[in-house]
């Protein structure tokens, strides 16, 4: 009889045992599970998940869910204005973009609460959570349209709290028809799938603000005057002006307003290397830039990206952007940014909130510093001579009337015979900096020339929305 009730109470205490097992994996651990990859059940977790849909500041429908004769479909109501960063969401080619990034919240799978795992557990048909974005479509269709038939990136910043309010890459694809295009936009020229504000490119002469701060800190006196004679030779490199402009006398401002390569390259040297290095460092680059979305580490050499010395000849060209620096459209609208902003670098975020199916905040967004390049007043010195760029030197084709723009250009050589990629960073207006852009058009010339009107556009709309706002 003893021997039963042993059996039977050894039983009882699997039995528990398992029952213990079954509610950690399934109930408690449940979302470590689901992100593990070899687990194919969150392959098939849309079948009763309905996924949240994703919109702009605005409330305006960006991705969105709709139930037809054939099941559950994926809707994009504004074709390829938002592609590739939002991305797109099939059974057949899986997720990209923020429907990848966020697919934890728009499935609501990352939900700690009882009630959610306990769906989870049993497969209970269910809502997903809506995600409000920062956008604000006025100002991504403004960016869209400039940039609509080139190759490039539109990023739109508010400098203020690190918001962004537009992000552009052309070329583009219609989410819409992914599964029945997947080949011809696989093998369409441009890559777009591919999110060009996030791809690197040389920088050219928008990388001048980034030098300025290592003049600044070097102690180097920028009303001093230098003859700028059209090139100068350093260490047997010849560095030209672009079209070999000779730019005579200039002082610092002078220099940034004209986009003097051998002021920057000289002085730069003179500043030092470590005074260059630490300002590169300060500025983010060798750093992650912490996004929702990933992107690449800007960098300046090809071996390291920011190395603990320099070959004097890669040091002259990188201080004006050439030799082997890298840098995002993205990076680049930061950096402009800070300067807008004092001197201060806001952790930039695209997600606003996260709404749950009643619509009850369950994550909101808060400004934060990221980075501190510069302290005010050497800001305001590398705003000073990007007002002058724009009202008398090279970034005079962004200018709109009644508003004070501090802008600069960049033409960036890609090497070999292709155009020069054609640079615009700006941001307005300059006494109350309310937005920050950074355009890039690849290989098209030069930035006053391709770049500046697609700034000019989006500033213009900016402030228009800002003043209906009052």
């Amino acid at each position: 009889m003893n021997g039963i009730r042993k059996i039977a109470m050894m039983l009882v205490f699997s039995f528990v045992f398992l029952s213990m097992g079954l509610v950690y994996w399934q109930v408690v651990n449940a979302d470590t599970m689901l992100d593990n990859p070899a687990n194919r059940r969150a392959v098939f977790l849309e079948k009763r998940i309905t996924r949240g849909g994703i919109y702009d500041r605005n409330g305006v429908v960006l991705a969105q869910t709709k139930q037809n004769e054939s099941g559950k479909v994926r809707q994009y109501p504004h074709g390829e204005m938002f592609q590739p960063l939002l991305g797109y969401a099939t059974v057949q080619y899986g997720c990209s973009g923020l429907e990848a990034t966020q697919a934890e919240n728009l499935l609501g799978i990352n939900d700690p609460s009882i009630l959610r795992k306990l769906q989870n557990t049993f497969e209970l048909e269910r809502q997903g959570n809506d995600v409000v974005l920062t956008l604000d479509s006025r100002l991504q269709e403004v960016a869209y349209q400039g940039l609509k038939g080139k190759r490039g990136a539109v990023v739109v910043l508010n400098p203020r709290n690190g918001e962004v309010l537009a992000l552009v890459s052309q070329p583009s694809f219609d989410a819409n028809e992914i599964e029945k295009d997947w080949e011809l936009i696989m093998n369409k020229e441009g890559s777009p799938l591919l999110n060009h504000a996030f791809s690197q490119f040389p920088p050219g002469s928008i990388m001048k603000v980034v030098t300025s701060a290592a003049l600044f800190r070097a102690g180097l006196d920028t009303t001093d005057l230098y003859n700028c004679q059209g090139s100068t030779v350093i260490n047997g490199q010849t560095i030209l002006e672009q079209n070999e402009k000779v730019h005579g006398w200039v002082n610092y401002d002078l220099a940034l307003a004209y986009s003097c390569n051998t002021y920057f390259a000289e002085h730069g040297i003179k500043a030092g290397e470590k005074s260059f290095l630490r300002a590169l460092s300060a500025f983010g680059f060798g750093q992650k830039i912490p996004f929702d979305l990933y992107v690449p580490i800007s960098s300046i050499s090809e071996e390291t990206p920011v190395p603990k010395t320099l070959n004097l000849n890669l040091f002259a060209a990188s201080t004006f952007g050439q030799g082997q620096v890298m840098i995002s459209p993205f990076h680049i609208a930061l950096i402009t940014a800070g300067i807008a902003n004092e001197g201060e670098i806001m952790v930039p975020h695209l997600i606003d909130r996260v709404l749950d199916s009643k619509q009850n905040i369950i994550y909101e967004s808060k400004p934060e510093v990221w980075l501190t390049p510069l302290d005010k007043y050497e800001a305001e010195k590398v705003k000073s001579g990007m007002i002058l760029a724009v009202d008398k030197g090279t970034a005079s084709p962004g200018a709109l009337p009644g508003v004070r723009i501090a802008a600069k250009t960049g033409s960036a050589e890609p090497g070999g015979s292709q155009n020069t990629h054609a640079w615009y960073i700006a941001f307005a207006p300059a006494e109350d900096p309310q937005i920050a852009v950074a355009v890039l058009v690849e290989h098209g010339g030069t930035g006053g020339g391709a770049a500046a009107p697609i700034a000019r556009a989006v500033i213009e709309k900016a402030l228009e929305i800002k003043e209906g706002e009052k």
